[in-house]
């Protein structure tokens, strides 16, 4: 039995890295059905309560504890070199069980960016130990650079020469790994892994009961002839604007009221949770508390029997559930908006990066993405415009679907080629 890793994603948290992680998990047992995996997340706990399958492992991949998995894979390299091997025994389960792996998967989303030198050290932290030990590295689909900053460009240039196969998530990542300096055969461009995402490859059932109640409610809604728009927060985007003096809470408010007045009702959903907690961080269920809180107190300006809030945990096939009825997803999270172009939902974006307007771009749709530094401005404006069109886009998106789907589900023929070609060579 073949074992994985796959690393850069958890099931609790951040549901857009669950997205890629079960589909990676889901997608590689496509081509090795009886293949074992390792979950190496920065929410192990969490996630050992969640997942039920014998054949996964959750071990922790926590900042202090890649850091020990790098300081023993270290040594274990060092032996190598010395044509000695260090026993089982004397190393921790993590590096024992990765020194197995066939390969690892880094489903990061964004690594190696200039604009987050704070996390390039963690971005090299995932993958250096596999590296080290001899384990093919596959950086799945993800945006990277730019690589101005030689804090990251000499590390992002290092992982990628060294890794199996490193995918582009679209054509402005592409552009800056050319100009990094690598080998074109290392690297190519991939759709993000979540279009390939089925509902089978999930690997959690969290709040089913108020999953159920809150789509049972949304389809009494829409039997008076009123339409939902979902509304995804980010709490990465609400920091992001605080730092530059926005009201981020502010904006969403102006939105749901314009929205309201054109009668529609708005749906108000996570895509990074972690219930029971205040820290914000992977955390959206801290905007949504905040924009209720400011909702009730609008002296009647929010009609709040019009809107609904999703307060509690739920996984990508929830997500994916109640937003596939929508008329329109506006989103601030780049998998809410992965998920609404993969169910045809138009979709419109306030986010911060090249990360967005690169996949939106494959379904024609790249001026549906504003930056949050405008979205005072713009977004009421672009959000009824897409509206007006809502039926000529859906078309859009359906027609480029197959594609983008194909795009994603290639990188995973190629990378099963790549380890099946590396296996017989050392046979």
């Amino acid at each position: 039995m073949n074992r994985y890793a796959v690393i850069g994603g958890s099931i609790w948290g951040n549901r857009g890295a669950e997205a890629m992680a079960v589909t990676t998990i889901g997608r590689v047992r496509d081509h090795d059905p009886e293949a074992s995996f390792l979950i190496m997340s920065y929410f192990p706990g969490q996630d050992r309560e969640l997942v039920n399958d014998a054949t996964i492992r959750v071990i922790d991949a926590t900042p202090t504890h890649t850091v020990i998995q790098f300081a023993f894979a270290l040594l274990c390299r060092v032996a190598r070199l010395l044509h000695l091997r260090v026993p089982d025994a004397a190393l921790p389960n993590s590096v024992r069980l990765l020194r197995q792996c066939r390969a690892l998967f880094d489903v990061s989303g964004v690594s190696f960016h200039d604009g987050r030198l704070a996390v390039v050290a963690y971005n090299l932290m995932c993958v250096l130990p596999a590296l080290l030990l001899g384990v093919p590295v596959i950086r799945l689909s993800q945006a990277m650079g730019p690589f101005r900053h030689p804090l990251n460009r000499l590390p992002a240039r290092w992982v990628t020469k060294r890794s199996l196969q490193t995918f582009a998530r679209g054509r402005h990542t592409a552009d800056y790994l050319r100009g990094l300096g690598v080998p074109e055969e290392s690297w190519s461009v991939a759709a993000d892994v979540a279009f390939s995402y089925r509902a089978e490859h999930s690997l959690s059932d969290e709040s089913s009961a108020e999953v159920a109640a809150m789509s049972k409610h949304l389809t009494a809604v829409r039997t008076t002839g009123t339409d939902v728009v979902a509304l995804v927060p980010s709490s990465l985007v609400h920091q992001k604007m605080a730092d530059e003096g926005g009201d981020y809470v502010q904006v969403l408010q102006d939105l749901i009221v314009a929205l309201q007045h054109n009668g529609l009702h708005v749906l108000v959903l996570p895509n990074a949770t972690r219930a029971g907690e205040v820290a914000s961080r992977n955390n959206d269920l801290v905007v949504v508390e905040e924009l209720r809180i400011k909702n009730n107190a609008s002296g009647g300006r929010v009609e709040t029997d019009g809107i609904s809030y999703v307060e509690f945990d739920l996984n990508t096939a929830s997500i994916r559930s109640l937003v596939e009825p929508c008329a329109l997803l506006i989103t601030s999270r780049f998998h809410a908006m992965v998920a609404g172009l993969a169910l045809g939902v138009p979709t419109l974006v306030m986010g911060w990066s090249h990360k967005y307007e690169e996949v939106l771009e494959m379904f024609e749709c790249a001026d549906h993405a504003v930056d949050f530094s405008e979205a005072e401005h713009k977004l009421i404006s672009m959000a009824i415009s897409i509206l007006t069109e809502r039926g000529q886009i859906r078309n859009r998106i359906l027609e480029r679907l197959p594609a983008v789907v194909a795009s994603s589900m290639a990188q995973f023929e190629l990378v099963d080629s790549q380890l099946k070609e590396k296996h017989e060579r050392r046979s």
